[in-house]
């Protein structure tokens, strides 16, 4: 999936229910844009409550946008809002139809979205919903306000790694290159603001760690884990594991 595409550039849409979720496929989006592919964080919610309702909320909402704003900046990317309530992901076919339409509109290739055992309701909600939504996207039956986008790839990646189970990834992406790029997004000053300094280092810390477990896995410095998304029917294929066997006994 990483690999060069000269003749091809494309639009990876990193799918996220939070301003700085990116981070957590990081690598990945700052290698596709470090290769000259356009890649866009499209933030769901401002994530604002992570303060008390009220003032205070429609405070960090603008916070948060700066904080997605420069974190997608210091990977290469750009930053979109859908501005939907925080912890209001609800997998209806309005919501889907909302996610459609922005993906069209985007002109998505790639998609990358969080897991469904994520241990946060707004990420585990998000994948739910972006199951069917990596359908409809590209279905020229599916009436949207844009025409349906060739989608390549989508796949998922995990957010809260220090809670979450831990699965066996289908894909595991070298980013020796581009991890230290996803480290100063960790550490941005636009994201001390909301969580402070020193949560920033804590993640940065658990994120070095979650990376190189997965590099040395790989055999590579850092590696960041993908996981299998179904888009169109025939995206299935190029994932599916075959084994045919008249042998006996079977094992």
């Amino acid at each position: 999936m990483t690999q060069d595409r000269d003749a091809e550039k494309l639009t990876l849409v990193v799918v996220s229910a939070h301003p700085d979720d990116i981070v957590c496929c990081g690598g990945i989006a700052a290698k596709y844009a470090r290769r000259g592919h356009s890649v866009i964080q499209l933030s769901v919610t401002l994530g604002e409550t992570v303060r008390r309702p009220g003032p205070e909320q429609e405070a960090v909402k603008v916070l948060r946008r700066a904080e997605g704003d420069a974190i997608a900046k210091v990977l290469g990317a750009k930053s979109e809002y859908l501005d939907v309530p925080c912890n209001k992901i609800i997998p209806t076919m309005e919501m889907k139809m909302k996610f459609v339409n922005a993906l069209r509109r985007l002109k998505a290739n790639v998609v990358l979205y969080p897991t469904p055992w994520d241990c946060h309701a707004d990420h585990r909600n998000l994948s739910w919903t972006m199951r069917d939504v990596v359908y409809y996207v590209g279905h020229a039956g599916i009436a949207a306000d844009h025409p349906p986008c060739i989608l390549k790839a989508a796949c998922m990646f995990d957010v809260e790694v220090d809670l979450n189970e831990l699965h066996e990834p289908d894909l595991l992406v070298d980013v020796s290159d581009t991890e230290e790029t996803n480290f100063a997004a960790i550490l941005c000053e636009e994201r001390a603001r909301v969580f402070g300094a020193e949560s920033g280092r804590q993640f940065r810390e658990t994120w070095e760690a979650w990376t190189r477990f997965w590099g040395m896995r790989a055999g590579v410095r850092y590696a960041e884990p993908l996981w299998q998304s179904f888009g169109s029917m025939d995206m299935t294929g190029p994932w599916r594991k075959r084994k045919v066997s008249d042998e006996l006994p079977l094992n």
